[in-house]
């Protein structure tokens, strides 16, 4: 396989001057990966000659939105060294070089050891075992709060205006993106409502913005990488990671289950509609519904925030996949799922109280607690 027939003429040259520049030749090259949003870009894997595992990932932008994108990792990985030289116990790519000229752009970092979780998310029967499931939401607490560690102070973006009221942040963007929607413009009011009611939280840290079982790599049952940063924000409300690996998981419980028919391991969940796991994780009863709720009640919790906001948070959560996704379809299925959930209301505050199969140790309230980690 030669760059040529990855890309288009030009970045394909552009990627054989990188690849000759790293590794020289000979080498394998496996495509790990295409992007299937509107801004496509490709994950090449680079094994040089006699080596049994990828060294190297290189990521190859298709088009000027994937620029931007190369190039908003790039900075955001700048960003997590110059915090945390270790970054995050070795599970963060290092960024080799970042290309850009006018045949395109590509950035090389290190290759990240492990297994995509979504590769066992969707092995026979995976999602409908308690046990596993935790275990899945368990390596993602623990990284989070590992990653709530990471000190700001040099890094944090100057000007950061929507953290401090990202409801009506988030409505403006669900606005502009559609400004004749009726939909969009009733959710619009409903987000800024709840948003306002989560709040940022006591503390602020690094977000990776994208963090759903498709960008965690494990080994050995712990997280050894977590992959695609171009998301990343500095000084953001850490609930939000919770947010989206809770959302995501739930999504697609239903993918291999016939249209009407019930979930293995989840009684009260029917295959239907699309989102039908978000609806059954929201306002569903049993194991999965009690799982996700104590799992973002914990994020509220230890920000010092009345856990029982949840239901809010996560329903800012779809408005943000609404108003940020590169994919149309996906961006408007989200819309109409968070539209069509019930009016969110405030529990009592503790009612979603994390069992310890998720919380372990930092289930004690308070961001000091939180930064005890989760085994």
């Amino acid at each position: 396989m030669t760059p040529d027939t990855l890309v288009d003429t030009d970045a394909g040259e552009l990627l054989r001057e990188v690849l000759q520049d790293h590794v020289g030749r000979p080498r394998r090259l496996v495509v790990l990966a295409m992007s299937k949003d509107e801004n496509p870009k490709t994950t090449v894997m680079v094994l040089p000659e006699r080596a049994s595992a990828p060294t190297l990932a290189v990521k190859v932008a298709w088009t000027s939105g994937a620029r931007a994108a190369v190039a908003a990792e790039a900075a955001a990985l700048r960003q997590v060294v110059a915090a945390d030289p270790g970054l995050v116990g070795d599970t963060v790519p290092r960024l080799i070089e970042e290309r850009q000229d006018p045949r395109g752009a590509v950035m090389v970092t290190t290759a990240q050891r492990g297994i995509s979780l979504s590769v066992d998310y969707h092995r026979w029967r995976h999602t409908a075992r308690p046990r596993t499931v935790e275990h899945d939401f368990r390596c993602a607490a623990g990284w989070l709060d590992r990653l709530a560690l990471v000190p700001l102070a040099d890094v944090v973006e100057a000007g950061e205006s929507d953290a401090a009221a990202p409801g009506a942040a988030l409505a403006r963007k669900l606005v502009a993106r559609w400004p004749a929607d009726p939909v969009a413009l009733q959710l619009a009011e409903r987000v800024r409502d709840s948003g306002a009611l989560v709040g940022s939280g006591s503390s602020s840290s690094v977000v990776h913005g994208d963090f759903w079982c498709g960008n965690v790599l494990r080994r050995g049952g712990v997280v050894s990488g977590v992959i695609d940063w171009e998301h990343a924000a500095f000084g953001g409300d850490p609930v939000r990671d919770r947010v989206r690996f809770a959302l995501s998981y739930a999504l697609y419980l239903d993918r291999h289950t016939g249209p009407g028919r019930r979930v293995t391991g989840h009684s009260d969940l029917v295959a239907g509609r699309w989102g039908e796991g978000v609806r059954y994780a929201m306002e569903g009863s049993g194991w999965f519904p009690r799982l996700v709720q104590a799992f973002v009640a914990l994020g509220l919790q230890q920000t010092d925030r009345d856990p029982g906001l949840w239901r809010d948070a996560l329903l800012v959560g779809l408005a943000e996949v609404a108003a940020g996704s590169d994919h149309e379809v996906f961006a408007g299925r989200h819309l109409a799922l968070a539209a069509s959930l019930p009016t969110s209301s405030v529990a009592p505050a503790g009612s979603a109280r994390p069992p310890s199969a998720v919380a372990g140790p930092a289930a004690t309230s308070g961001r000091s607690a939180a930064r005890g980690g989760i085994p």
